[in-house]
């Protein structure tokens, strides 16, 4: 692999190039040792995709890169409550999100490799991003996710082709799942412990570097989970660092969900580990990451550039989220977690700072209006009690509860004589909740027409009824 050996970042020991290797005896993750860096006559110009910096990826000479055209995401210029701003739009990416960088390298260099099978455990994004490449390059892969993550990643990844194995409880379970996999022989292509994940973020740096004409912004702003993103930044303006090409680093700001913020509370402590955090539940769910194996780097890396790790709360999260989607750019909350972060940095940040929008929010929908406090209510309460792992049997439960506060409704109203102020929206959300029913109508062994036509016929004859009764 480019004449390069695999360093451990916690003992010093060196490895020899092994894809089937992700971390040391010890332990500690794995850096790559003697990787090319970043030459600006050796850019192809005419390519306008990551592979435009080939030469400074640590792969095969002869391997030939797996793409999708990942990579030259915009760099979108843009203001926040009367500041200027850049939103680097990873969003944009083949996938829909900034993972397919990491994914294109290493799959490239899994195909080069000759492997045919490998696994990964991922809440949504990298999944994703994995089992489109691993797609195109005709390898099999199996995805370990949390049963929480998004459904609409979920969906993703299995319409890639990809097996989607669902784990109950909370994101520690996939990764313990996917290590027996490991364990049995499978290849682990993790978006985590892979020394090549973060020479594919470190594109996004050299992007940067020559949108703004050949120079770095003064800060750059991005979620903060496991830490890859961050660390590949680190990387690549550190190899522009070192050619002279720019002065001194941009510093780095890290932002996470105060449910689940490790590498906050270890920032705030001055402390340089991570100390592993319950799991709190978060609209972020892409730092969902309560033990992050990278945190020391992180924390130094972040030292060293003079930024800082904050953590906020879900409610500033999607306040960012709804600003950002009427001004036209619609990205999930992880990524306005970031956004939401210029507020608390105001004056620290210098001229136009840079937010890397990490996933689009086609991948999770924006709640309308007040109804996301309750459906986050809704949405906790079945993970609390696991209902979402077992619908052969919750979802006749859930049915009965529904009933109860229908009935509720009904008394409220008086049976319809006390009409309720209704929303213009509601008669597609009826709809909408009418399908769903039928579907598991239909699912229960209920002809779902028949069962239709008598609640229809039962309501208008209501409706005659009462006609009947007001012309009497």
């Amino acid at each position: 692999m480019h004449e390069a050996n695999l360093r451990c970042s916690s003992c010093g020991r060196n490895w020899p190039p092994d894809l089937a290797r992700w971390r040391c005896d010890c332990g500690g993750t794995l850096e790559i040792a003697g990787a090319p860096s970043f030459d600006p006559t050796r850019v192809d110009e005419g390519d306008y995709t990551l592979w435009r910096y080939r030469a400074a990826l640590p792969l095969p000479d002869g391997a030939t890169p797996v793409t999708l055209g990942e990579g030259w995401t915009p760099l979108v210029a843009a203001e926040w409550k009367g500041r200027p701003v850049y939103l680097k739009a990873e969003h944009l990416n083949p996938t829909g999100s900034f993972k397919d960088r990491g994914a294109a390298v290493l799959v490239t260099a899994l195909k080069a490799a000759g492997v045919q099978d490998v696994v990964e455990d991922s809440s949504g994004n990298a999944g994703a991003a994995l089992a489109a490449y691993a797609a195109r390059a005709g390898l099999h892969a199996a995805i370990y996710v949390p049963a929480h993550a998004s459904p609409v990643k979920q969906a993703q990844i299995a319409a890639f082709g990809a097996e989607v194995v669902s784990m109950a409880g909370p994101r520690t379970e996939a990764a313990r799942a996917v290590l027996e996999a490991v364990e049995g022989g499978a290849v682990y292509a993790s978006h985590v412990y892979s020394p090549l994940y973060p020479h594919g973020m470190k594109t996004i740096a050299f992007e940067m570097w020559e949108q703004l004409e050949g120079r770095a912004p003064t800060s750059v702003v991005a979620p903060l989970g496991h830490g890859g993103l961050l660390l590949g930044l680190y990387r690549g303006f550190g190899e522009l660092l070192a050619a002279g090409l720019i002065e001194r680093l941009p510093r780095l700001w890290g932002v996470q969900a105060q449910p689940c913020a490790p590498l906050a509370r270890a920032w705030e402590r001055g402390a340089d580990e991570a100390q592993p955090v319950e799991e709190g539940e978060t609209v972020a769910e892409g730092v969902r990451i309560a033990a992050p194996p990278w945190g020391r780097t992180v924390l130094a890396a972040v030292r060293e550039s003079d930024g800082a790790i904050l953590a906020l709360g879900d409610d500033e999260t999607l306040a960012a989220q709804r600003r950002l989607a009427h001004r036209g750019v619609y990205a999930e909350p992880t990524s306005a977690l970031a956004v939401a972060a210029l507020d608390h940095l105001r004056g620290r940040l210098g001229d136009a700072p840079v937010v890397v929008l990490t996933g689009s929010g086609f991948k999770s929908p924006l709640p309308l209006g007040d109804e996301s406090a309750w459906q986050r209510r809704v949405a906790a309460f079945m993970r609390r009690h696991r209902l979402l792992h077992d619908p052969a049997t919750h979802a006749l439960d859930l049915i009965s509860e529904v009933g109860e506060v229908a009935k509720q409704v009904l008394l409220a109203t008086d049976y319809g004589r006390r009409p309720p102020q209704f929303r213009p929206e509601l008669a597609d959300e009826l709809g909408d909740a009418l399908y769903s029913l039928l579907a598991l109508a239909e699912a229960g062994g209920v002809d779902g027409d028949d069962a239709l036509r008598a609640a229809l016929e039962k309501y208008q004859r209501r409706i005659e009824e009462r006609e009947g009764a007001g012309s009497a």
